[in-house]
């Protein structure tokens, strides 16, 4: 069995916010908002719902230009993905999503939830991503699907830096110590040393055993200066 040799690298040198969560194939989850990362994830769905919503609300202004919430949605929806229009159905069911939310029998999450089913044609649910600090939280937007658990987690650690990064050993030569261990990095959604170990495992197709040494901490020299004495 092949030996993977592996390391947990410094998380205060990995700056995971230079990352764009968007490039991740399949994964359409959608953040909104978080504290100093208000701006990270401007999706076009979610900015179009925010406003078909907060239009709505302003029933002086929109209503002296739209006879109906169908005429009220077209200025502020953007096509179906299939192509289609939006039905008469469709947009009576925004419009009972959001009046209910006005009467606090729904959240304004379900709303949003509602009108990206419409759109995308698929199953909305909406969830908290957390961090280590009380402030690091965000809504988040997730169509149902079999991988969703994985693409939560996954976003979770790179929005809030919360996973570990991982350097791999890719030289013929054995480490015998956490400093030999030279290679290639990658980034993993844990934090628990199985779950680092588990990941790392599936990352090689091959049945492999892992040889792990943990980061703990960075050891700073103090050196003594002195000067003449006037």
């Amino acid at each position: 069995m092949k030996t993977v040799y592996a390391r947990t690298l410094n998380p205060e040198i990995f700056d995971y916010r230079v990352y764009d969560i968007r490039e991740d194939e399949g994964n359409d989850v959608i953040i909104d908002g978080g504290r100093n990362f208000t701006n990270i994830d401007q999706n076009d769905y979610l900015m179009a719902a925010k406003k078909a919503i907060s239009g709505y609300n302003s029933w002086d202004f929109e209503y002296y230009y739209h006879n109906s919430i169908m005429d009220h949605l077209k200025d502020y929806l953007p096509k179906k993905e299939n192509g289609k229009k939006l039905s008469p159905r469709e947009a009576h069911n925004i419009k009972m999503s959001i009046e209910c939310w006005n009467n606090d029998k729904l959240s304004y999450e379900d709303v949003v939830c509602e009108i990206l089913n419409v759109i995308t044609g698929k199953i909305w649910k909406h969830t908290g991503l957390r961090g280590c600090c009380q402030g690091d939280y965000v809504t988040a937007y997730y169509p149902v699907t079999e991988k969703i658990k994985e693409y939560l987690d996954w976003v979770e650690a790179w929005y809030f830096g919360t996973g570990t990064e991982v350097e791999i050993h890719d030289d013929e030569k054995e480490p015998e110590c956490a400093e030999d261990v030279t290679g290639y990095t990658f980034y993993t959604a844990s934090w628990k040393t199985e779950d680092i170990i588990a990941e790392i495992k599936t990352y090689f197709s091959e049945d492999v055993e892992v040889k792990l040494w943990l980061y703990k901490d960075t050891r700073t020299i103090h050196i003594d200066e002195y000067e003449l004495a006037d």
